[in-house]
């Protein structure tokens, strides 16, 4: 009971500094517009903020992944929650670009402290059975700081658009992070009924449901504020059922394919690879929209009309951009996973065989010093107990069982002498 507390309160305190790390990610885009604004930044250097940042991180992963095996986690973690603090304290007081982008950049090395280490000990602190529900708990409660910062963004809207976008903007994130835990549920539910298979049939349901729920969202509702409810409801859609892959299937099968004292280190690489990938999406997003499909600024001093239709325009233009960057990338993925049907169960199973390989290797080496102990005191015994005495008794002993050896020897020989007369008799008879 004790333990089972311990590790309960292990991950309720990983949680909250997840909620805070997904409150710091998402400081920086709620404000994106006002600063581009005031610094007069195009959406492809908005993006590239994001992408600096992506890099830095992905940078670092090697060496939180040394700090995690090396020191304790827990201070790994609280070391990475300071720099993001130190460095968004540093954002506000920025007044450029290049010195919000060296913010950004340090930002990227706490967050790359925390997020590995945060999963290993929600690896370590749970089992096979329910560790993708505890994966989904970690993606519902870190969404819920990305849910504050989307709402801090909404309350400065204007009281019309405020009724109309309050439920709209916080659809998305409130189903995504019911759809961790609806995934890290059905994950483990279907690990059960299919071990080889249900984790990866179900991160190619999530993932493949994204393109026709991006295509539905971002091309077929019309561009119109009577279709806000509408819009609400597809995005709530969509949120949940595109985010299952990673509480249902990755995390938990980073956690069996490797050893125990490994997972830090495939949390660690696994952020390093996602992180440097999903970093151009910002940046490929923004050149699609300005150079393939249009995007162009508001020139100053146009009229009310003028702005409006440019604006109408250009969201447009994102919206192509983006479904773009979702439609491309989630076909791959899907097709990607099929890989996993026959990587996965060989992979557990050699990560198990090495798991009980090391824990007999263990209990080899503990055992050791006793026997080596028992044998030394055997060895003291007989060193007191033998003697000159003990040697001359010996001897005569050895005597006296070669004499009885040898009169046994003679009774079998007349024995078998006996019985071969006998056995001759019967025959002349």
């Amino acid at each position: 009971m004790a333990l089972l507390g311990a590790e309960r309160r292990t991950l309720i305190l990983v949680n909250l500094a997840g909620i805070m790390e997904r409150a710091d990610e998402a400081l920086l885009p709620a404000v994106y517009n006002e600063v581009g604004a005031a610094l007069h930044v195009t959406p492809a250097g908005l993006g590239s903020l994001t992408l600096l940042r992506s890099i830095v991180q992905s940078s670092c992963y090697p060496l939180a992944m040394y700090l995690a095996v090396r020191h304790n986690r827990t201070h790994v973690i609280a070391v990475g929650a300071f720099l993001w603090a130190a460095a968004t304290f540093l954002v506000a007081f920025s007044s450029t670009y290049s010195e919000i982008a060296f913010s950004r950049a340090l930002n990227g090395v706490g967050l790359a402290f925390v997020t590995p280490a945060i999963q290993s000990l929600v690896a370590d602190s749970t089992d096979d059975a329910n560790r993708g529900s505890a994966f989904g708990w970690l993606q519902l409660t870190s969404n819920i700081g990305s849910i504050l910062e989307e709402a801090k963004s909404v309350i400065k809207i204007p009281s019309f658009q405020i009724i109309v976008a309050q439920g709209i903007t916080g659809s998305f994130l409130v189903a995504n992070s019911l759809g961790g835990l609806i995934g890290g549920k059905l994950g483990d539910f279907l690990a059960k009924r299919l071990p080889n298979s249900g984790r990866i049939i179900l991160s190619q349901i999530s993932s493949g449901s994204a393109i026709p729920f991006g295509a539905l969202l971002l091309l077929g509702l019309p561009d119109d504020p009577s279709s806000a409810l509408l819009h609400g409801i597809v995005l709530f859609a969509m949120g949940l059922s595109i985010s299952w892959n990673a509480a249902a299937t990755n995390n938990p099968i980073f956690a069996e394919i490797v050893p125990e004292r490994s997972r830090t280190s495939i949390y660690a690489l696994d952020r390093a690879f996602e992180s440097i990938l999903s970093s151009f999406a910002p940046p490929v997003v923004g050149l699609l929209a300005e150079h393939l499909y249009g995007y162009k600024p508001i020139p100053s001093g146009s009229t009310t009309n003028v702005s409006v239709e440019i604006d109408r325009e250009n969201a447009s233009s994102l919206a192509k951009a983006l479904y773009t960057a979702i439609a491309i990338p989630m076909l791959l993925c899907c097709l990607i996973y099929s890989f996993l049907y026959c990587t996965y169960p060989r992979d557990r199973e050699r990560a198990r065989m090495h798991s009980l390989i090391e824990s007999e290797m263990e209990q080899l080496e503990l055992r050791k010093p006793d026997e080596s102990e028992l044998l030394h005191e055997e060895q003291l015994v007989i060193d007191m107990i033998y003697g000159e005495e003990e040697l001359q008794d010996d001897a005569s002993d050895r005597k006296l069982l070669l004499q009885l050896d040898e009169s046994q020897r003679r009774q079998e020989d007349n024995s078998h002498l006996s019985a071969a007369k006998e056995v001759s008799h019967s025959c002349v008879i």
